[in-house]
């Protein structure tokens, strides 16, 4: 039961992810939660340091996709600022729920061996990642504020994260700083 919970690797923050490591793993797709994974949820656009890690990525030839549980608007107003090259978006993804991952999949012609997915929450981007069987990067919240029903999830997460790190099951990933 744990597995579906517990990530590939756990970094303290993206800007320990280096291209040369997901190369290495054979990822050419870099899907990216946004919301307290690349910036806090309530702040709309990607700071400088969002945007050159994104373009950093793209640049190594490792493609960037959003796959966000928020609204349109919210993920394409981010997404825009990002200033990528062919930018591609899920929004209202309902993860952990397979559909956004599946039509992704199709969509952008991978493997998925050739998928890392990036996020904050156990309970949403891991879970939703592993059952679908891609690479998982878990990363600490960038604030502790959360919306209300995330609140409620980190009530659970934590209990899973005690029980994963109790284990030995969770270990930080050799890349972070």
């Amino acid at each position: 039961m744990l597995k579906l919970f517990t990530p590939n690797y756990y970094i303290r923050k993206y800007t320990s992810l280096r291209p040369e490591f997901l190369k290495e793993k054979g990822i050419k797709l870099l899907v990216c939660d946004i919301d307290n994974t690349l910036v806090p949820h309530d702040v709309a656009l990607p700071d400088e340091e969002a945007k050159s890690f994104l373009k950093k990525m793209q640049k190594a030839g490792i493609r960037v996709v959003f796959i966000s549980n928020n609204v349109e608007e919210r993920v394409k107003t981010f997404v825009d600022g990002c200033e990528l090259e062919n930018p591609v978006s899920y929004p209202f993804a309902c993860k952990p729920l397979p559909f956004s991952y599946r039509k992704m999949l199709k969509e952008m012609a991978v493997s998925r061996n050739e998928v890392a997915v990036i996020g904050d929450q156990l309970m949403t981007d891991m879970l939703g990642a592993n059952f679908m069987r891609l690479f998982t990067i878990l990363t600490a919240p960038i604030v502790q504020r959360d919306l209300s029903f995330t609140k409620f999830n980190r009530i659970f997460e934590r209990m899973v994260f005690f029980l994963l790190e109790k284990s030995g099951k969770l270990k930080r990933g050799e890349f972070d700083e």
